[in-house]
């Protein structure tokens, strides 16, 4: 027992005292320019010879040291990017206890081979299938926040992208407005390629609906001249739903509908196709009862 304490005191005297001794540091490397990508580096790792207690140095007999070097402020020459050895030395040194001097390091400069990064806006579409209760809509004003996402990555990576679409999701029956988050499905190849959202939200308003029917006139359209035409019947239906207040603003005036002459088929039917050429925007449904009507020709 003896013994055994008398060498611990030694050995623990010994670790006491300052040594030189040589050690290879780890580097990792980050925070570089954004329209940067770092895709290889002249040096992994760095050799230096140290000064320092023998309890320092045996932690790193133990566990390799790794060490940080910020790229925010790289220097250039040509279109070569490098740090310089003063500049990645001294910010190796602040990473250092204050009790573990650096003697000598490696007075190499680091190179670093970068790939130029290019950004792309994108539209993200919805994949939800919304279902209601019965008697109620959805107003066309829901929205997804964000409704586009900002992708970085190689040209060769984002060329192709045209939009980014959200995840399969069913949301049914509803009669609430309603708050959901949406998953994004973003491709899974593109390795060097980040995104400024990975999920969005898609918020809506949901109400109970009135109906109302519009008499509309019939006009009619490109009607070659000495020819006169009359439908019948002479006034066009036209179906209206939305909340009762927008319902009761409506007037004969917002909507026309209109029969083009000149798409009539040459095989003797006497019906003529209708559409829906003026309406309000801001009506949640407006369709036409009838799209067809039938007409004769008479002499002027």
């Amino acid at each position: 027992m003896f013994l055994l304490g008398s060498s611990l005191a030694w050995f623990v005297g010994h670790l006491a005292e300052h040594y030189t001794s040589d050690a290879t540091f780890n580097v990792d490397y980050g925070n570089p320019p954004d329209s940067l990508l770092l895709r290889d580096v002249s040096k992994k790792n760095i050799n230096v010879r140290l000064n320092a207690g023998g309890f320092q140095l045996l932690l790193f007999a133990f566990k390799p040291k790794s060490v940080y070097v910020d790229l925010s402020s790289l220097e250039t020459t040509g279109t070569k990017y490098y740090v310089s050895p003063n500049s990645y030395r001294d910010q190796i040194g602040n990473q250092l206890s204050k009790y573990i001097q650096i003697v000598e390091m490696d007075r190499d400069t680091m190179f670093f081979d970068f790939q130029k990064i290019h950004k792309k806006k994108l539209a993200v579409v919805s994949n939800v299938n919304i279902d209601l209760q019965q008697h109620y809509l959805l107003d066309k004003n829901w929205k997804l926040v964000p409704d586009s996402i900002i992708v970085r990555g190689p040209k060769d990576e984002i060329a192709e992208l045209e939009h980014i679409g959200t995840k399969k999701i069913s949301l049914s029956p509803l009669r609430h407005n309603f708050s959901e988050e949406l998953e994004l499905q973003l491709p899974t190849n593109l390795k060097n390629t980040t995104y400024s959202h990975r999920k969005v939200r898609i918020v809506g308003e949901i109400f109970k609906f009135s109906e109302r029917i519009i008499q509309v006139p019939i006009n009619v359209i490109n009607v070659p001249q000495g020819v006169e035409v009359r439908t019948f019947p002479e006034m066009a239906s036209i179906l209206c739903r939305d909340r009762l207040d927008v319902l009761k603003g409506l007037k004969e005036s917002d909507f026309e509908v209109s029969a083009d002459y000149a798409q009539l088929k040459e095989n003797g039917d006497n019906m003529m196709k209708l559409e829906l050429t003026r309406k309000m925007d801001s009506v949640n449904v407006v369709q036409l009862k009838e799209d067809k009507v039938e007409f004769i020709l008479m002499k002027p």
